[in-house]
């Protein structure tokens, strides 16, 4: 089956080979870094060993370094290229802000994209849901085992790190801050470093006193932190992730992709690696409650980004 071809953008990529300068950029995430990611996305019926017709585009949210989404997200988009019979490429951003703008564009046919971002989506781009990680997110307050602080109040004037603005955990955890007497912008500074990765390397070296992450962020940024950070806070559980579809790729269309996913994640031993790695635990259709709980950090994510709640 073909899906229907785009409108808005990246359908030339079919009949030639992305550039690896738009890894660079952040945009086009190499299926296998030495290689384009149609041509990674090899098996089906192409005459030159790619899989034949429109290229389907699914975004990835910028959480992770560009290098470590398309290693964490590659078993997906190589499974989905090889189930349809067409390309697949992954696509990151910049920034969170350029992920939310082209999504809102339509730019994505399907993404793994934040919570928040994913039902701001559903709500008034009408993307539709394809399924969630079994296993909820954990956000953390982490700081230093030597020399950091050993309660919230002494959070009071410094600076805590985090991956964006925008991302789940931080709205997450500046409600959490703000109902305990902590404000960003009033008697604390909640500073975006682009990534995991840099807001813990900020931490580390004194130029911050905490940084929100998660338990899996924790373990898909790699390396020794557990040794290095102790947990100062721990926050509610948030969903972690939405998988969305584009509604131009039609109710049916999006059925199947939802079970290929779901299968694909539950069922096979490929599916389950890919899970672990991301902290999944698997997948599940997305219901009501899920997308519903999501409104009030919508209204507030509404309310970051200058908009007003419909």
């Amino acid at each position: 089956m073909t899906l229907p071809t785009r409108k808005n953008g990246v359908p030339a990529a079919a009949r030639t080979w992305i550039s690896r300068r738009r890894l660079t950029g952040g945009l086009v995430l190499g299926a296998v870094l030495a290689q384009g990611p149609v041509r990674a996305a090899s098996g089906a019926s192409g005459t030159n060993g790619a899989p034949s017709g429109p290229v389907l585009v699914m975004g990835v949210v910028p959480y992770l370094s560009a290098r470590k989404l398309a290693e964490l997200y590659e078993p997906l988009r190589l499974h989905l290229a090889l189930s349809l019979g067409q390309p697949v490429v992954l696509e990151s951003a910049p920034t969170y802000v350029d992920f939310l703008t082209r999504s809102a564009t339509g730019r994505y046919d399907l993404m793994a994209t934040s919570p928040y971002f994913g039902r701001l989506a559903q709500l008034e781009q009408g993307y539709m849901p394809l399924a969630r990680p079994l296993t909820d997110l954990q956000p953390l307050l982490v700081t230093r085992k030597t020399n950091g602080p050993r309660s919230l109040p002494e959070l009071k004037g410094p600076t805590v790190t985090t991956s964006d603005a925008l991302a789940n955990l931080t709205l997450a955890a500046q409600r959490y801050l703000s109902e305990r007497g902590l404000v960003s912008g009033k008697n604390l500074t909640i500073r975006p470093m682009g990534s995991h990765a840099n807001s813990l390397a900020a931490l580390e070296r004194g130029d911050s006193v905490a940084a929100v992450v998660s338990v899996t962020a924790l373990k898909q940024v790699g390396g020794d932190w557990t040794d290095r950070l102790t947990v100062l806070a721990t926050l509610e559980p948030v969903t972690p992730l939405l998988y969305m579809g584009h509604h131009r790729l039609g109710e049916q269309t999006v059925e199947r992709l939802r079970q290929i996913m779901l299968a694909f994640a539950n069922e096979t031993a490929q599916g389950k690696r890919f899970s672990e790695a991301l902290g999944h635990g698997g997948l599940k259709p997305v219901s009501a409650a899920d997308l519903s709980m999501l409104d009030p950090f919508v209204d507030e994510l509404r309310t970051q980004m200058g908009g007003t709640k419909k």
